[in-house]
């Protein structure tokens, strides 16, 4: 949650959010949450998620991961067990699970309410760069800068399937389904890779590409808005809307700076929210995708 003013710009008008509130003008500000949680790691955070309650977060400066307290910021334990940089951090939908990925190319599934790891996944070659849920948390997929994506059963700890989309390393992923669904097969993972391209797979078939658009630049962020249109940002700050019906031409590309935006989040399939990050800066930006109206 943010706790301090940000500009955005050109907003449509009538933009209410849960913890703020975004008046509308060509240069708005964003109103700081009521309730706000400091939690400080050593180093500068790498990634953090929270769970879909709010009771818990969990956040990573690559050395350590802080299971903190949501409401009060309190750092509940220590996760501690992988032997290089942690890269990436994810909740289970059961709130109780947390999920990590590192550099030392391990996947390694903890119990948040005693600290413990039952469950390591090897396979990977390098670093683990991003995590994805599917479905009830059954099985689990894992995005490396090998160039792969490994859809794992958590059960087994067995590879289920390992996608290649033969566009260099995997800067992010996302599992489109339903997160409440017990059947995992109609789920699909979207992946954005360091050479640019944004595709689409089935999670249990590792050749079926339903799916994928050729950018000119580097992709480092991806989402689904709705079950048709996907979005895409930039290592140069383009961000791309596409229709899946239609992979020639984007639906738009928009262009803020030349910051990469590091994570693109939906809400009720109207807005996405958008962070770009920098040595030099940050900013958020709220976007109406069907107008692209900033």
């Amino acid at each position: 949650e943010y706790d301090y003013l940000e500009s955005v710009e050109n907003l449509s008008s009538g933009i209410n959010a849960e913890y703020g509130h975004l008046e509308s003008t060509t240069s708005t500000r964003f109103i700081a949450p009521v309730l706000s949680s400091k939690v400080t790691p050593k180093n500068n955070p790498i990634s953090v998620d929270i769970t879909s309650s709010g009771g818990l977060g969990a956040v990573t400066d690559g050395k350590d991961v802080l299971v903190f307290e949501g409401p009060s910021g309190n750092v509940r334990r220590t996760l501690s067990g992988h032997v290089a940089d942690v890269e990436c951090v994810s909740f289970f939908p059961s709130n109780k699970v947390l999920l990590t990925g590192a550099c030392d190319m391990c996947v390694k599934i903890w119990s948040v309410e005693d600290g413990s790891c039952p469950v390591t996944l090897t396979g990977h070659t390098r670093a683990v760069t991003t995590l994805g849920m599917v479905g009830v948390g059954r099985h689990v997929v894992s995005g490396s800068l090998d160039g792969t994506i490994k859809v794992w059963v958590c059960g087994t700890q067995q590879c289920l399937s390992t996608i290649s989309p033969q566009a260099g390393a995997i800067n992010q992923l996302h599992v489109i389904g339903d997160q409440q669904a017990v059947s995992d097969s109609s789920a699909l993972i979207l992946s954005a890779t360091e050479r640019g391209l944004l595709s689409l797979h089935n999670t249990s078939q590792s050749s079926s590409c339903v799916f994928s658009y050729q950018h000119s630049e580097e992709l480092t962020a991806c989402n689904a808005v709705n079950q048709n249109t996907l979005v895409a940002g930039s290592i140069k700050g383009d961000l791309i809307t596409l229709d899946v019906r239609n992979s020639s031409q984007p639906i738009s590309c928009y262009k803020r700076s030349n910051y990469a935006i590091s994570s693109i989040a939906t809400d009720c399939n109207r807005y996405l929210l958008l962070i770009a990050q920098s040595i030099v800066r940050n900013f958020m930006l709220i976007v109406e995708p069907s107008s692209m109206i900033f």
